[in-house]
């Protein structure tokens, strides 16, 4: 049982982690034309954290107050699975929260040098709170569970989800 329910960590582990990368780049056509023209663009970059969250809320962007705010909390519920997934299979807060941070840096990273999206330091914030949330949940649920018992939900909410992801895109 333990060595299914392992296999089947992994997959979904897997599945997020395309979901992830296509949620994040996929979603812009990807062809050399497409890139030669991104790398003429001008690029869009804050450095200023809280700035873009803070235009979102006040409305200075123009933008309709749900898209403000499933970006804002869309940024963090998009990575609570990373930190959950990551600390379930390093067990080490200090070396999941460094895989968290790497990982939003490094998507920034590509988005600035693709010129995809805007690079923004809110991003990363967003983001590394909600893969933090993530991470604390699994070590909470460790700690009043056990860490089979949490392997074992984690893993059949992931399937669940999952399941329920590829179902709504049909």
């Amino acid at each position: 049982m333990f060595r299914v329910a392992t296999l089947l960590f992994y997959i979904t582990f897997g599945i997020y982690g395309w979901l992830l990368f296509s949620v994040v780049f996929i979603r812009y056509p990807i062809t050399p034309e497409h890139l030669y023209e991104l790398t003429l663009a001008a690029r869009n970059v804050n450095y200023v954290p809280f700035q873009t969250i803070t235009n979102y809320l006040h409305g200075t962007y123009r933008v309709p107050t749900f898209d403000a705010w499933l970006n804002v909390f869309g940024n963090i519920v998009m990575f609570i699975p990373l930190g959950i997934y990551l600390q379930i299979v390093v067990k080490r807060k200090r070396i999941t929260a460094l895989l968290i941070l790497s990982t939003t840096i490094l998507i920034e990273s590509v988005q600035y040098v693709l010129n995809i999206g805007a690079t923004d330091i809110d991003d990363i914030i967003l983001n590394f709170t909600g893969g933090m949330l993530g991470m604390y949940a699994v070590a909470i649920s460790f700690k009043l569970l056990g860490m089979r018992p949490t392997f074992y939900l984690v893993t059949l909410c992931s399937v669940i989800v999952h399941v329920l992801t590829f179902l709504y895109r049909q």
